[in-house]
This record gives C-alpha cells, structure tokens and sequence, in this order.
C-alpha cells in the first residue's frame, strides 16, 4: 500500500523547510545513527537514553499540540499522526498493536527502525531508544487532552539490533487520574 505523500514547502529566501508549518530539518539516517554512537561513547548509554527520553518526551507533545490544532484531530487520532509521520520520515515502519486511552497503556512495533538497521543485528542490546521518549510524549499528549494527569512511562522490550524479528515498546502511566 502506497503511502501519503508528505508535504514539505522549502522557503526559497530562508531554506527553511516545514511540513504542516512546522520547521524540519532533513537528515540522512547515518547522520543520527553515528550521532547516536557518537554520544553513547561520550557519556555512555544510559546517560544518552535518560537526555533523550525527556527531549523526545517534550518534543511529541509539542507536535501533537500543533498537530492536533493544525489538522483538528482527536487526541488518539493525533497520536496515531504522529507515529504515521515518523514512519513517512524514515524511522521505521511504526503501529499501535493496542491502545487503552482510559488506562494510558499502549503497545507499539517498530519494524526496520532506522537505529536497529543503524547498528545491525548483532550489537547485543536495545538501540532503538529514541522512540520511548516520542510514545510516551504521545500518549502524554492524550492525556493531557482529555484533561487527566499521569506519567507516562515507555519501554523498549524488544529490539531487532538484539535479535528480535521487530522492535517492541510498553508504554503504561503512573497513577493516571
């Protein structure tokens, strides 16, 4: 199934380019791969994946807020954009395999993540990171929306640079109200 196009205006006297209206950078994915590599070899992995949690975290939900208003989605509906767009933007194949708004839990596959085919089959652990802190940003973004408070929490369980067939992330909330 062929997907949707994404749309990309280039200001020809800035260079800035923006998709919905939001500024974008284009990189190709060795760039933040070997970014990855790069700062895990600097300040190790968990200090990298704690930094990156919170900015993923934070920059989901600012796009899901601008997303939402852009594209007047529901909340689920703008989650749901948002991990399309990452897929369309070369991630990986993303897909919510359950989703429980009333209990801010949700499940997500991750095939041909950019970061798993980065490092390769065999790096002997979980790589793919990135995403815990954008499905987590998502869901907060739900959350938010339905007025209720709670503190999403993502989890990669499974990664295809460990010998997984896909990369698997839990997302639950704490004490969601």
């Amino acid at each position: 199934m062929a997907q949707p196009q994404v749309p990309i205006d280039v200001d020809p006297q800035t260079g800035i380019w923006r998709t919905d209206g939001l500024p974008m950078i284009y990189l190709p994915r060795h760039f933040l791969v070997n970014m990855q590599k790069g700062i895990e070899a600097a300040i190790g992995p968990d200090a990298y994946r704690a930094i990156l949690y919170a900015s993923s975290d934070l920059s989901a939900l600012q796009w899901c807020r601008a997303e939402a208003t852009t594209h007047k989605l529901t909340a689920v509906e703008t989650f749901r954009h948002y991990l399309r767009r990452l897929s369309q933007r070369g991630y990986g194949l993303l897909e919510i395999t359950s989703l429980d708004e009333a209990a801010g839990t949700a499940s997500v596959i991750v095939r041909h993540s950019a970061f798993a085919l980065g490092y390769g089959p065999d790096a002997g652990r979980h790589v793919c990171f990135m995403f815990e802190g954008s499905i987590a940003g998502g869901m907060r973004y739900v959350l938010e929306s339905a007025g209720r408070t709670g503190e999403p929490v993502c989890r990669e369980v499974a990664c295809a640079a460990n010998g997984a067939m896909e990369c698997r992330f839990e997302l639950r909330c704490d004490a969601v109200t």
